[in-house]
């Protein structure tokens, strides 16, 4: 037997298995999930996002376009390199041992994040499915008190704000918004990283994503078709999940707390304001007076920064990549044990009983 199996993929073989055990246990057990997610799932996160930091583009992206190409290269040489039945085992072997790596990652970056102790729970904040009308139009009434302001220290450029700097610069900025929120929730294990913009973000916009997490490259990738406000409150949301938050919902919070964590005015406006989206959006559903006298107080540049977001979603509403791929986000939510892509909506209720606690 050993000699069909390589050395590489039996050392594969044997990481992969002790962490499904490790898996299995974490979603068995918070505890065990909570402490795995900050000691060795935290190295494996850093690691992974040392080894691509210093390529200034995403390697993922570029791995999603060449993916043809290597399948087909793969195909290829197994068929012409491997004439006898044991190279031709061996080969596929050491295929499977290198997808079972990229299981293993997922498991420590991202799967056992998963099932961790809940957010409201470490942050000390009352989670409840009963939020009246009034509540609703209470917590967005104070975002948008923080909102109005700040909006008047931005410009508007073409119909919508642009961010003052790089999103390099910004980078550099959320990791040091990062500390200032831990340093009061003490939430996640900080460590300097890097947004990566992704050049075919038309291609997002059509699969309706503003940002993803590239698990097996470390990689924290943002969406550059949508304005300018959205990027640091995305690009938060996935250095959320470069540091152990699984759950969308918790990385959308997370993302608010350290947007407004920042010194930087521009990221306290982008989290005000994605923040305002949501909260508005329950309150339109909830009461739409409510929603309509709230609305009106907005001054021309937060309306127009929305008009043009709202502009990008429309021109890519319908794209059939965009349904599939909201089937798939869906099914793979659920498998981790949320509530699918409804469990987005679980951020107001954390907002909720951020400001009205």
């Amino acid at each position: 037997m050993r000699k069909y199996i390589p050395g590489f993929a039996l050392v594969s073989f044997i990481i992969f298995a002790l962490s499904s055990v490790v898996y299995i246990l974490a979603r068995s057990f918070t505890e065990v999930a909570d402490l795995i997610n900050f000691t060795l799932s935290h190295m494996v996160r850093v690691v992974l996002s040392f080894l691509t930091y210093l390529i200034p583009f995403s390697f993922f992206e570029l791995f999603v376009i060449l993916s043809p190409l290597i399948l087909i290269t793969l195909i290829v040489l197994l068929v012409k390199r491997c004439p006898t039945r044991l190279s031709q085992v061996r080969a596929t072997l050491s295929v499977l041992a290198v997808l079972s790596l990229v299981f293993t990652s997922y498991i420590y970056t991202l799967g056992v994040g998963y099932h961790t102790t809940a957010l409201a729970d470490r942050i000390g904040i009352k989670d409840s499915d009963d939020i009246s009308a009034e509540q609703l139009y209470y917590a967005a009434s104070k975002v948008a008190d923080e909102l109005i302001p700040l909006s008047e220290t931005v410009k508007l450029v073409d119909g919508q704000t642009r961010m003052p700097y790089t999103v390099n610069e910004l980078s550099r900025r959320l990791i040091d918004a990062y500390d200032k929120m831990n340093s009061q929730y003490g939430i996640v294990n900080n460590f300097s990283s890097r947004v990566k913009p992704v050049h075919f973000s038309t291609v997002m916009s059509d699969l309706g994503i503003t940002g993803i997490y590239s698990f097996f490259t470390g990689e924290a990738n943002v969406n550059v078709e949508y304005p300018d406000y959205n990027l640091p409150y995305t690009a938060a949301h996935e250095l959320a999940h470069q540091r152990g938050i699984g759950r969308e919902n918790e990385a959308n919070f997370v993302a608010f707390l350290v947007c407004i964590s920042s010194d930087d005015e521009y990221i306290r406006y982008s989290g005000y304001l994605n923040m305002y989206e949501y909260l508005s959006s329950a309150l339109y559903r909830a009461d739409k007076e409510l929603y309509t006298e709230l609305y009106s107080r907005l001054n021309d540049t937060v309306k127009a920064d929305m008009r043009a977001s709202t502009a990008v979603y429309n021109k890519h509403k319908d794209s059939v990549l965009g349904k599939i791929n909201d089937k798939l986000n869906d099914a793979y939510l659920k498998a981790n044990g949320t509530d699918g892509v409804v469990s987005y909506g679980y951020v107001v209720r954390l907002a909720v009983g951020y400001y009205c606690d």
